[in-house]
C-alpha cells in the first residue's frame, strides 16, 4: 500500500527540474498559511474549533444567535412555512 508521504513524492519527482523547484519555492513561501489552514479545517471537522476559525460573516452570525439578535420567531411550523410563502 503506497503511503500518503510516497504518493506526493512519487507525484513530485515526475515534474521536471523547473517544476520542482517552482513548487518548493510556492511551498516554503507558503506552508505556515498552509498549515494554519489545514489546522483550522481540521478543528472544524472535529468539532473543536473556535469562533475565530470562521470568517466576519460567520462570526457576526453566530454572535447574533447567541445573543438572540435578528432573529426571526415562530410559532408554529406552519407559519414559518406560510412565511416562506409554501
Amino acid at each position: 500500500m503506497t503511503t500518503p508521504n510516497q504518493a506526493l513524492f512519487d507525484q513530485f519527482v515526475q515534474l521536471s527540474e523547473q517544476q520542482q523547484a517552482a513548487l518548493a519555492a510556492y511551498i516554503t513561501k507558503h506552508i505556515e498559511q498552509i498549515l494554519e489552514e489545514a489546522e483550522k479545517e481540521y478543528r472544524i471537522a472535529t468539532g473543536t474549533y473556535t469562533i475565530n476559525d470562521f470568517n466576519e460573516e460567520t462570526q457576526e452570525t453566530i454572535r447574533n444567535i447567541e445573543n438572540n439578535q435578528g432573529l426571526t420567531k415562530y410559532d408554529s411550523l406552519e407559519e414559518f412555512y406560510k412565511d416562506l410563502g409554501m
